[in-house]
C-alpha cells in the first residue's frame, strides 16, 4: 500500500501521492535587494517528519537559504527539544499524525508547552497537511506557531499552510519564495559582488565510481535486495489485479512487524518511449547534467547518462504539471494559439506528457535545461511488509495493487509507477529499497494479554495485519494467550480476491483472530464494505471497546476510513443513552487522542 504525504505526515504521507520529493525551487529575488546574505549568516531548518515529506521540504529550503550564502543546518525538531537558538532564524516544517506531533517531533512539542523565555527567537513555521482529516488538519503546525509567539519568539513569517489535497507544491513553493526574500531583506549583504574570475584550467576531471544508480541510492538512503518470489494474489482475469512480491533482506537489514518497504520505481518502457516522442528527443543521446547551484532537491547524477536511462530512472513522467511548470510551457510554445490554450489552463487532468502530445508546437521546443526544470524527480514509493520477522526474519512479503485504470485526461490507460513497475518484477531482479519504520502508535503487541484489537482494512491494507496475525499464530504456538483480535476484511469476492485466505483461515482456527470479510461484489446479508459488517458485528464490537480495545485502520484514506470512522461514531449513538452526533465525534476524538483509534491510510498512486 504506498503511503503518502498528508496531515499524518508519509508517506507520505494520506491523500496526496504527489508531494514526495516536490520541488521548492523560488523564483528570482527583486532586483532591489541584494544577491547574498552577509557572511556568516546561518539558518536552521527543522522538521517533524514520520515519512520523510516534511524532512525533504526542510532540506530543499536549507538548499534555497544556502545558495543565498547562509550557513544551514538540517534537523529533526527533537534535536532541539531543550532551546531554540537566537543567532540564526528557525524554520520548521511540520506535519500531524492523527493530531498529534510525529516520533521526530514529540519531545519537542512537549517541551514547547512548558514556561521557557524564547525572546530573541526568530522562526517560521510551514505546515503540511490533508484537508481532508478536517479535525487535525494543521493542527501541530499551528501549535508550534502559537507556542512559540506566546512564550516570546518573533515570527520571520506568518505560518503558511501546505494542502496535500490542493496545491501542495504551489503552497511550498510560494513559502520559499517569500523565505528567499525575506532572508535578503534581513540579512542581505549589500556589498555582495560577484567573484572576480580566475584563470580557467584546462581540463576538469571528475573521477567515478560505483554504479549508475549509487548516487539516487544513496540520496535516498536505498540499498540494493533481490526479489526471490512474485505471483497473483488475485484469481486470473480479476480486473482489480493484486501482487505478491517477496525481496531478500541484506545482511545487516532488519524490520519489525508493520514497517514499511521503500522502494524506488522504474518507469514503463513504454512510457518512456511515449515520453522522447512527445518532447522529440533521441533516447540514444547521452547528457552529462551538472546542478549550477547546491540543492538536494534536484537529480541525484553523478556520471553522464542516456536519455532513456534519465526517463526511465530519475524523473516522474505522469505528474500533472503545476501551475508555474504550465506557465514555462505556455511560455515556450512557438504557436500563439496552442500558448493561449495552456496559458488558459487551471486544473487540467492530463500529465506534462499528454499536455506536451497534445500542444505539438512543444515537441522540439525546450532545450534540456528547459525541460529538466518541468520534471520532478522520481520519487520512492513506500509499501506496508505484509510478513512478520517472526516468521521471515531474513525476507519482507509485499501485497501489491496494481492501478490501472481510465486516465483521468480520458487518453488511454494510466497505470500506476510504483505498482506498475513491482507488477513487472520477477525472481532475480534487484530492487532499491530500505526499510521504513511505521509510527510506533500503529504497532500491534502479539503478546499483550489485556488489550483486545480491532483490525479494519480494504484491499491490500491487509498488509500490516497479516503481519501481526503471524505475529499472534507464532505467540500462540509459544504458549502465550493474547488478547481478542477481529479483523474485518473488505474485498470483492470470496473466490477473487480474498488475499492469503488459506493462511488467514488457518489462524483463524488456531484461535489467533476472528475473520470478519465483507465482499462488495457478493454481499452478505445487505454487508458489502467493512464498514456496515461493523455495525451487523455492533455488539461484539462494542464489548471489546468497552474492554480497552484498540482499533487499527489500514487502507483508502479517500472512501473507506471516513466511512469506518463513521461506523464507529454510529456505534456510540447505538449504545450510549442520549449520544448525538456531536457527542459520538467528541468521543471518536477521544478515542484517537488516547491513541486506541489509529489509522494508516493511504491514496492509491
Amino acid at each position: 500500500t504506498p503511503r503518502t504525504p498528508a496531515d499524518r505526515a508519509h508517506p507520505a504521507l494520506p491523500g496526496a501521492a504527489a508531494a514526495e520529493g516536490a520541488g521548492v525551487a523560488a523564483g528570482p529575488a527583486s532586483a532591489a535587494l541584494p544577491a547574498r546574505v552577509r557572511p556568516g549568516t546561518g539558518a536552521l531548518f527543522l522538521h517533524g517528519s514520520n515519512y520523510g515529506t516534511c524532512r525533504e521540504f526542510a532540506t530543499q529550503l536549507a538548499d534555497e537559504a544556502a545558495a543565498l550564502g547562509c550557513a544551514t543546518e538540517v534537523a529533526p525538531l527533537d534535536a532541539y527539544a531543550q532551546g531554540l537558538p537566537t543567532d540564526r532564524p528557525v524554520i520548521i516544517t511540520a506535519a500531524s499524525y492523527n493530531g498529534r506531533p510525529t516520533d521526530d517531533a514529540t519531545a519537542f512539542a512537549a517541551w514547547l508547552e512548558g514556561t521557557a523565555d524564547l525572546s530573541g527567537v526568530t522562526y517560521a513555521v510551514l505546515g503540511v497537511g490533508d484537508r481532508n482529516w478536517a479535525a487535525t488538519y494543521q493542527h501541530v503546525p499551528a501549535r508550534i506557531d502559537d507556542r512559540l509567539a506566546a512564550l516570546g519568539a518573533g515570527r520571520l513569517l506568518d505560518r503558511a499552510a501546505a494542502d496535500a489535497s490542493g496545491d501542495l507544491t504551489g503552497a511550498v513553493r510560494d513559502f520559499a519564495a517569500r523565505l528567499r526574500t525575506t532572508l535578503l531583506e534581513r540579512y542581505g549583504d549589500p556589498e555582495a559582488t560577484a567573484p572576480a574570475a580566475g584563470p580557467a584550467a584546462a581540463y576538469e576531471v571528475r573521477t567515478l565510481t560505483g554504479g549508475p544508480l549509487d548516487a539516487l541510492a544513496e540520496r535516498h538512503g536505498l540499498v540494493p535486495m533481490t526479489v526471490t518470489e512474485t505471483r497473483d494474489l488475485t484469481a486470473p482475469g480479476h480486473p482489480r489485479r493484486k501482487r505478491f512480491v517477496r525481496v531478500a533482506l541484506p545482511d545487516g537489514v532488519t524490520y519489525r512487524t508493520a514497517d514499511h518497504l521503500t522502494v524506488l520505481p522504474a518507469n514503463d518502457p513504454a512510457l518512456v518511449e511515449r515520453a522522447a516522442a512527445a518532447f522529440g528527443v533521441d533516447l540514444g543521446t547521452v547528457l552529462d547534467i551538472r546542478p549550477t547551484r547546491p540543492r538536494r532537491d534536484g537529480l541525484a547524477v553523478d556520471r553522464p547518462l542516456t536519455v532513456r536511462e534519465l526517463f526511465t530512472h530519475h524523473v516522474e513522467l505522469q505528474e500533472r504539471p503545476a501551475p508555474d511548470r504550465l506557465a514555462a510551457l505556455a511560455a515556450a510554445n512557438p504557436c500563439p494559439p496552442e500558448r493561449a490554450a495552456l496559458a488558459a489552463l487551471t486544473d487540467d487532468p492530463r500529465t506534462l506528457v499528454e499536455l506536451v502530445e497534445d500542444h505539438p508546437a512543444l515537441r522540439g521546443a525546450l532545450d534540456w535545461p528547459a525541460l529538466l526544470e518541468l520534471f520532478t524527480p522520481l520519487r520512492p514509493r513506500h509499501y506496508s511488509i505484509s510478513s512478520s520477522p517472526a516468521v521471515s526474519p531474513g525476507h519482507a512479503d509485499l501485497m501489491v495493487s496494481v492501478l490501472q485504470a481510465p486516465a483521468r485526461s480520458g487518453k488511454g490507460l494510466y497505470r500506476g509507477t510504483g505498482s506498475g513497475h513491482l507488477a513487472a518484477v520477477r525472481p532475480g531482479d534487484t530492487l532499491l529499497a530500505r526499510v521504513q519504520p511505521c509510527r510506533e502508535a500503529f504497532r500491534i503487541d502479539a503478546a499483550d494479554t489485556r488489550t483486545p484489537v480491532v483490525m479494519v482494512a480494504a484491499g491490500t491494507g491487509l498488509a500490516p495485519f497479516r503481519g501481526v496475525i503471524a505475529d499472534r499464530v507464532a505467540a500462540l504456538a509459544a504458549g502465550a494467550s493474547p488478547a481478542p483480535a477481529l479483523l474485518f476484511f473488505g474485498c470483492d469476492a470470496p473466490d477473487a480476491d480474498f488475499l492469503h485466505a488459506e493462511e488467514l483461515r488457518a489462524a483463524e482456527a488456531a484461535g489467533a483472530v476472528g475473520l470478519r470479510p465483507a465482499f462488495s461484489a457478493a454481499p452478505e446479508r445487505g454487508v458489502s464494505f467493512v464498514q456496515h459488517r461493523i455495525a451487523a458485528e455492533a455488539e461484539e464490537v462494542w464489548a471489546l471497546l468497552e474492554a480497552g480495545a484498540r482499533v487499527h485502520v489500514c487502507g483508502d484514506g479517500a472512501r473507506m476510513a471516513p466511512g469506518v470512522r463513521e461506523a464507529f461514531r454510529t456505534l456510540h449513538r447505538k449504545y450510549t443513552p442520549g449520544a448525538d452526533d456531536t457527542a459520538a465525534g467528541e468521543w471518536l476524538d477521544g478515542l484517537v487522542a488516547a491513541g486506541r483509534y489509529v489509522e494508516d491510510v493511504y491514496a492509491a498512486g
